[in-house]
């Protein structure tokens, strides 16, 4: 892999998605709380609308980052090895604690290797680590889909490469109305490991968000000619965007009266539905464009963002421990406040105690396995050195 300039936007990115992240999962915790009324209901549906672009951002940045550094020979065993130690080991450090977690909260005992190794491989020890599940398939996979990608890229001239990228959406989001009957059958056939991760596991199954990597991947292989698509593209993705948040925001409010009273679920938001797909394509885009505004701007705004895209592997792996940590503020200080407000409040601590714990950790000599990076001591007047995965 030749060293490249760092493309100014990703890390930027990074840091929007991972504040979209913690800020789902709190709107998750206070949605289920009791007292919820309808007003609470329409303004946590609408922040969680707008933060639903973090995963597919995720596996976009992947996708993009991956086609733009290796576009050389690529030495898959060197490749793995680097996830492995970058990606893996901190996963693997992670899922144990989150299980360790578990076990005491259940009033202690042992941990049962089989049944950890299992949880490992779906991503069961915690709530979030299903996506790490479904990225490391995105790296195993990589030459997979560099070939394909690669090959279509050189059959096609330049000006039908957009069009075949709109056709990969197209099946993309005709695959979301598949979703449900492959389920059904896979259901039916009970095959070994092929039917448990296309119904209980196919959440993190990375055939349903292949477009997301395959998209990222279309940016990386050429920066210029993707950000002037972005920007020609603005008078389609953003108006598309506002519309669909209406539509969404309309159906949601409509299912929170039940005949129990007011009830706030968001399971009509799971991102394997069609609408969601056009919304979270459309997302990606708004995202791109907000950061790469952000990023030209300069300024604070910028800094801080860019700083949290860098520490924000070791973040979302701590984030839920760190949020449930904001639980005890809430109980001692914001009992009383609006769930909206109780909401913002525990994403803004779990924001601050995630990206805390992970620069310190970064400073640790074994900061690498535990947070994906080092951050190593400087010497005075020059600036930190760290080491990242890429």
């Amino acid at each position: 892999m030749s060293q490249k300039e760092r493309i100014s936007e990703v890390a930027l990115l990074r840091g929007l998605a991972f504040a979209a992240v913690v800020l789902q999962h709190s709107v998750a915790h206070y949605a289920v709380a009791q007292g919820a009324r309808i007003q609470d209901g329409v303004v946590m549906t609408l922040l969680l609308l707008c933060a639903k672009f973090a995963v597919p951002v995720f596996v976009f940045i992947t996708g993009m980052v991956l086609f733009y550094n290796y576009d050389g020979a690529l030495k898959y065993g060197t490749f793995l090895r680097k996830r492995f130690m970058d990606i893996i080991v901190p996963y693997i450090i992670w899922s144990l604690l989150y299980e360790l977690g578990n076990q005491l909260a259940q009033g202690g005992g042992l941990i049962h290797p089989l049944d950890f190794v299992q949880k490992l491989l779906n991503g069961k020890s915690s709530y979030h680590l299903w996506y790490i599940v479904m990225i490391i398939q995105c790296y195993v996979l990589f030459p997979v889909f560099r070939y394909a990608v690669r090959r279509l890229s050189a059959l096609l001239p330049s000006t039908w490469r957009p069009t075949a990228l709109t056709g990969f959406g197209v099946l993309y989001i005709l695959l979301m109305f598949a979703v449900g009957p492959v389920y059904q059958v896979m259901d039916q056939l009970q095959l070994p490991v092929i039917s448990s991760w296309f119904t209980i596991y196919a959440d993190r199954n990375v055939i349903y968000f292949f477009f997301y990597f395959i998209l990222g991947a279309a940016a990386g292989m050429n920066i210029k000619r993707w950000n002037a698509w972005v920007i020609k593209a603005q008078l389609v993705y953003w108006p598309l965007f506002i519309v669909i948040t209406g539509y969404l925001l309309y159906e949601m409010i409509g299912q929170f009266q039940t005949p129990r009273g007011t009830v706030l679920s968001f399971n009509y938001l799971s991102l394997l539905r069609p609408v969601m797909a056009v919304y979270c394509i459309t997302s990606i885009f708004v995202a791109y464009r907000i950061a790469t505004w952000i990023a030209h701007k300069g300024g604070r705004a910028a800094r801080v963002l860019t700083a949290i895209g860098t520490l924000s592997y070791g973040a979302y792996l701590m984030h839920a421990f760190m949020l449930r940590a904001t639980y005890y503020f809430d109980s001692a200080l914001f009992a009383d406040w609006s769930h909206v407000l109780r909401t913002l409040a525990s994403f803004v601590l779990c924001m601050i105690f995630s990206i805390a714990g992970t620069w310190v950790l970064a400073h640790l000599p074994l900061g690498k396995w535990i947070v994906g990076l080092r951050i190593r001591p400087r010497p005075a007047g020059s600036p930190p050195a760290i080491q990242k995965q890429a």
